[in-house]
Order: structure tokens, then sequence, then C-alpha cells
């Protein structure tokens, strides 16, 4: 029997070494030029919504971004549509391992679906082709998250409710906003809600309400009055006292120990 490990150790010192120059050299340039991989943040931000399923949100991030950003990526091939490829490709991977089977998808199914977009990629005959697949990839993605994580045979009103608040939560928001949004009466959907989703209207939406707090505490460097703004609470005070009860940490001892640790969420 032939001991791969010891034969690939055997011959890979060569491949290190002429690996080690290169990524020396390479740093050193970028250091000079001033040139930085300047997506992480942006990476992580939407690899959030993807996991949590937040469909309008990511959406209306992306606009956001592609409208206000210009990022600086690595270089992956010198030919503009192997570029574009690699990317979505290594995008790919860490969209349905991190985040979609992070966020609830069936393993087989994530792995599936990123063999389908790794096969379609390279059928694409032209950067504007992969940037299309690369959008349609996150969405799906993203949308197949949120229908993992919604308990089976809700009613359509109790969808309906449970989509509202999701897409809304930066928004000020009550149950009465959520009734006449299904068109239903406050008692009939408050009573509806909790048989189906186990807790009140109120609890969801403040749930939802913390979900973005902790993502623009880790991926934003918004502050503690701005994030409140953000999330419609009436003060800072009142954001960082519900966000306590919430979590057991403050926001600043949230953002301190996942953004200095790196911490899954």
């Amino acid at each position: 029997m032939v001991d791969l490990v010891k034969v690939y150790e055997k011959k890979s010192e060569a491949v290190r070494s002429k690996l080690a120059k290169r990524h020396t050299a390479t740093s050193q340039d970028a250091k000079e030029s001033g040139t930085v991989h300047g997506t992480w943040q942006f990476e992580n931000l939407m690899l959030s919504y993807i996991r949590d399923g937040e469909v309008e949100k990511l959406r209306t991030f992306l606009r956001e971004t592609a409208q206000h950003t210009d990022f600086a990526v690595g270089t992956l091939a010198a030919d503009p549509l192997r570029q574009a490829k690699n990317l979505l490709i290594g995008l790919t991977a860490v969209v349905g391992k991190v985040a979609g089977i992070g966020g609830g998808m069936d393993i087989e199914d994530a792995y599936r679906l990123i063999d389908l977009y790794t096969q379609e990629c390279e059928k694409t005959a032209s950067v504007e082709a992969v940037y299309l697949l690369q959008f349609n990839m996150v969405m799906d993605f993203t949308e197949r998250v949120r229908q993992s994580k919604l308990p089976e045979g809700l009613s359509r009103e109790t969808f309906s409710a449970v989509q509202f608040i999701a897409d809304h939560s930066q928004d000020s928001i009550g149950i009465d906003d959520v009734a006449a949004h299904v068109g239903y009466s406050r008692s009939y959907i408050t009573r509806r809600f909790r048989r189906e989703i186990g807790k009140s209207i109120s609890d969801y939406i403040t749930e939802a309400k913390i979900r973005d707090a902790k993502r623009f505490l880790r991926y934003s460097e918004l502050s503690f009055g701005e994030i409140a703004g953000s999330l419609a609470f009436s003060s800072q005070a009142y954001f960082q006292t519900v966000f306590k009860k919430e979590t057991g940490m403050t926001p600043g001892e949230y953002r301190q120990m996942h953004v200095a640790g790196r911490l899954s969420p």
C-alpha cells in the first residue's frame, strides 16, 4: 500500500517554497501600492443575510452596495471571463457551505446546488452572464434558507405575517401593522400566530430586530445610536436594555466578543 501522505509530503517542499516566494513578493507589491482585499466585511454581511433567509434585505443590500461601493478583489486569472468564473465558483462554495447549510438547508441539497451552479458557471460565455448567474445563486440560496426555517403547515396568513415582519424589522411596526397587512383582525392573527409559531407577534418582532442588531454590530461600524435609530428603537438606552435582555450581554460586549474573536453567530 502506498502512503499518499508521505508521497505528497516528500514532493511538496518544492511547491511550498515556490509559493512562499511568490506570496512574499506579491505581499510586498500590495503593501507598496496600497492594494487590499476590501471585501471581508461585505462578504460576511452578505452571508449573514443569506444565513438568516432575509431575501428582501439581501436584495436591498446588494442594490445599495452596487451603487455606492467599488471593491478591490484579488486576481485569480489573467483572462476576465476566467477571473469572473473563478470568483463565482469560490463564492458559491462559501455561500452553500457557510450560509446555506449554516442557515438550515439540507446538507445534500446544498451540495447539489453548489454543483449545479458550478456547472452552469462553466457554461457561461461572457462576464455579464457570470454576474447574472451570481445574483441568481445568492438569491436562490437565500430563498431556500428562508423556506427551511419555517415550520411545516403554516397557514397563508401566518406565512404572510412572518414575511412582513422579516422584511420590515427595521421599521416601527406592531401587531396592528401585521394585522392590517394580512387582512385579519388583531385578535384573530394574534391567536393564530402564537398557535403556529409558538410565540407572540411582539416577541417575534423583537427577535427580528435583535437579529438585525447583531448583524450590524458584527459587520458594520455603525454606532449604538445609529443602530438603534436604524431599527426604529425609541432611544439608544432602550435598544441597549432590550438587547441585553434578549442576549444576556450589552451591545458593546457583543461587538467586542464577536468582532475581536471572529466568532461564528
